[in-house]
């Protein structure tokens, strides 16, 4: 998982610094160089595309995908918002590159690539990322800078922002901020914005959830395996098989197995903590030893 992650990244970032970058919210979103362009890429030439310039070889996100992809709340769209946004996401990519060792990434913001410029006389000021090709080098900031961040937690890191979900694998199409006017804001805004807000926020408090369950799992399963020494199987000449527990003292009989098991873990706490104690340290050096 680690492994393709940094993969996918090293691709991306590679797609933004040659501006073939596809920010639809689609998972395998292709370059326009991977699909047959022949131009150069690194040109310093502008496009026209739908009446507006762009930076060659970097599309708008394909209509198709933005109109079948659900919609986060129309707060979303506000300046305000945007430059939470920004911050919150950077602040996720600097967290979920950390868990998966991916050592280099632009879109974190170092002082070589990032600077603050003021917005509507100062009242605002908002990140700016130099992102710096063979022969290009082009500023992301507000919308662009916001939509990058999230497409790249989407594609490398399987973490819908609007959608405040985080998954191993990442299908289908993302969020999208809903592209509406203030006016369309409605009361429960604020209370859509304490969401997302706190939703990432205690993401950002946290180790990686995926991590967590896989760590549970394997120590449940550990349980398991090492509960069976203390499962005695008894006859009973009356009722058939019965289970015992086979904890120091215990004089307890359950009609199953797994009765046993519920009943060391909750009446044989102390026990459960050492046999299980083997696993957790092996899972403890492989999340933070290495």
């Amino acid at each position: 998982r680690n492994e393709l992650a940094r993969k996918v990244a090293k691709d991306f970032l590679l797609d933004l610094q040659s501006g073939t970058l596809d920010l639809s919210p689609s998972v395998n979103a292709l370059s326009s160089n991977k699909s047959g362009q022949t131009s150069d890429p690194n040109s310093e030439d502008e496009a026209e595309v739908g009446g507006k310039r762009r930076w060659h070889g970097r599309g708008p996100a394909k209509e198709t995908d933005v109109s079948a992809a659900l919609k986060a709340h129309p707060v979303s769209a506000d300046p305000r918002r945007i430059e939470i946004d920004i911050e919150q996401a950077q602040g996720l990519v600097c967290k979920l590159d950390s868990e998966k060792g991916i050592e280099e990434n632009i879109l974190r913001g170092s002082d070589n690539n990032k600077i603050n410029r003021d917005k509507s006389h100062g009242s605002l000021t908002g990140p700016v990322i130099i992102v710096r090709g063979l022969t290009t080098v082009k500023g992301l900031e507000g919308v662009e800078l916001l939509d990058t961040l999230i497409t790249y937690l989407w594609r490398v890191h399987g973490l819908d922002y609007y959608g405040m979900i985080e998954t191993n694998e990442a299908k289908g199409l993302r969020h999208v901020r809903a592209e509406g006017k203030r006016s369309d804001v409605t009361g429960n805004g604020s209370e859509w914005e304490k969401k997302l807000d706190s939703h990432w926020q205690e993401r950002l408090r946290s180790q990686d959830p995926l991590e967590l369950m896989t760590a549970k799992d394997k120590i449940d399963a550990a349980a398991i395996e090492a509960f069976n020494p203390f499962v005695r199987k008894i006859r009973d000449e009356k009722y058939g098989w019965k289970y015992g527990c086979g904890a120091k003292g215990c004089t307890k009989l359950f009609h199953a197995a797994e009765f046993v098991h519920k009943h060391l873990k909750l009446k044989h706490p102390e026990l459960v903590v050492e046999l299980t104690s083997k696993v957790s340290e092996e899972l403890y050096f492989q999340n933070y030893m290495k």
